[in-house]
Order: structure tokens, then sequence, then C-alpha cells
């Protein structure tokens, strides 16, 4: 659910000589999350340099940001690049790469150690995907099975939150209606490093990050034509405590969070909008 977060402190500093034609409601993330940061960062800005009232909300993420949006409860919006790609949104929209995140492919000891096993009729037989519903990572798993029919074997399990679907994923295994599913993984994506304590802090030792190989989803575009899923390496640093396996870094996919605007909603005052760009400019500029 969408909770009002930062209406005061970007109302009070209103310098502006012009008017705005309604609020300016930013759609962000959970609390404390970067998300939330990067949307409050922008519009400090935009209070800043205009007289809008600016109004930052917590929400669910990309999937729920991408619904509000299309229903004009926000403007402007922090979603995951595929999200962008996939999700309903309004027809007129200007489309900004923030920060660059990783998508994880999380294993436990009786699980798929690569992503790309996941192919093999005899491997998707056997196993489901763990994931979580509404999330960025559950946007990534349907977006690439539907680039790739050699997963359409495989079957996504949805869990209510990362623990859950953690706890599964370590276990190796959850019960469906008295049925035992058997987990290869789960994907999880995040800024490098930054993986969900509900995710390290009890199930940890039991997991492990693997490989996602697949040169399948290259050919992908986003919003902006440019590629959407970019190969890249985890490092040492970029396993929040997790585990690799392999020695060296991990071969995966990173993608961009991307801040998204509505066109129409500065109606037609270029003032207005020259200012919500440079805002929006600004800010990921110093976060990529």
């Amino acid at each position: 659910m969408k909770q009002a977060l930062l209406a005061i402190p970007l109302c009070l500093a209103m310098s502006g000589a012009f008017a705005a034609p309604t609020d300016l409601a930013i759609c962000t993330g959970g609390q404390g999350g970067f998300y939330e940061a990067l949307g409050t960062d922008i519009g400090r800005s935009v209070n800043k340099a205009t007289n809008v009232k600016v109004e930052v909300l917590n929400t669910g993420g990309s999937v729920e940001n991408a619904a509000l949006m299309k229903d004009g409860d926000c403007a402007l919006a922090i979603i995951q690049a595929d999200a962008v790609t996939s999700q309903p949104l309004p027809p007129d929209l200007k489309v900004v790469d923030a920060h660059t995140e990783v998508v994880y492919w999380i294993f436990g000891k009786s699980g798929v150690d690569n992503f790309n096993e996941m192919e093999n009729d005899s491997v998707a037989k056997k196993y489901a995907f763990a994931t979580v519903a509404g999330s960025g990572a559950e946007v990534t798993l349907k977006n690439w099975i539907d680039t790739d029919d050699d997963y359409k074997g495989a079957v996504p399990v949805e869990f209510d939150d990362w623990y859950q679907a953690a706890e599964a994923v370590s276990q190796g295994f959850v019960m469906k209606a008295g049925v035992k599913v058997e987990i290869a993984g789960m994907l999880y994506i995040s800024r490098p490093g930054k993986i969900s304590t509900d995710i390290t802090e009890d199930f940890g030792p039991s997991l492990t990050i693997g490989q996602v190989e697949d040169s399948s989803f290259q050919s992908s575009k986003d919003a902006n034509g440019n590629p959407l899923y970019v190969q890249c390496e985890i490092d040492g640093k970029q396993t929040g405590g997790l585990a690799t396996s392999t020695i060296s870094d991990s071969d995966t996919y990173c993608l961009k969070a991307q801040v998204v605007y509505n066109n129409d909603w500065h109606q037609g005052d270029r003032k207005i909008r020259r200012a919500i760009d440079k805002s929006i400019n600004g800010v990921v500029k110093a976060v990529r």
C-alpha cells in the first residue's frame, strides 16, 4: 500500500516564480531503500527550483509504481528497466537511466547452480523457480521465459516475501497443496552487493550465488532502444556476504533502474518541464 512520506520538508522550500499545474507525486519503493532516496532527492531538487508541492510515496517497488503511474496516482516513478518495457504505463514518457542493478541467481544446496540449466527438459521437469509476487525479479523471470521458449517448461512458484522465498530455496523444496515442489533457485535484483537481510541473515550459510550466462537475453531493448540486459560479473564485494559457485567472479546480467516521468503532467508549462528535466538529469548523474 502506498504511503505519503515527504510532503512536508519538500513543501517548505518553495522558491520559484511560476505556478505548478498540480502537486507532483513521486512513487519510489520501500522505506529506507535506494528508490526512496533517489525519488526524494529528485523531489527536493524540483521543489527548490519551483513552487511545485512534491509528495514522495513509499510503495512495493517497480510493478506497483507502474500501476500507480498508469492510474494517475503519481507522475514520476523509479522503475526497473524491464518493468518499464513490460508493464502498462501512460503513452508519453521520459525515461532516464539511473543506477545499475544486478540480477542475482541464488540457489540452495540441492538446487541448480546455473540458471541456464533450466533450459534442459529433464531439469525443468524436476524443478520450479521461487519468486516473490509483484517483484521486479518476477518481471525479469517472466521476461526471460518469454524471450527464450526453452525456459517455458520451468514454472515459477510465488511467495509473499523474500524471507519465504529464501527459506524455500534454502531447504530445496516447498509443499504446495500437499505436493512437494523442488526449487531450483530464485532471481533477486538489487544494487551491487545490497542483498536483503531477509535472504542473508537466516539463510545465508545455505545459499550460493550462481551464474546466468544465456546469450538469448542480449537482444532485448529498453524503452530508449538501448540494450536492456547487459552481461556483467559479480566480484567479491558484490555478493552481500553469500558464497559464489565459482572461484572467480560469477557471470550474470545487469540492468538499469530508470526514472520515468509522465510528459502530460506539466500541462505544457515549459519552465516546469525544464526544471523537472534538470532535476532528474542532475540527480541520476550523481548516482550512476
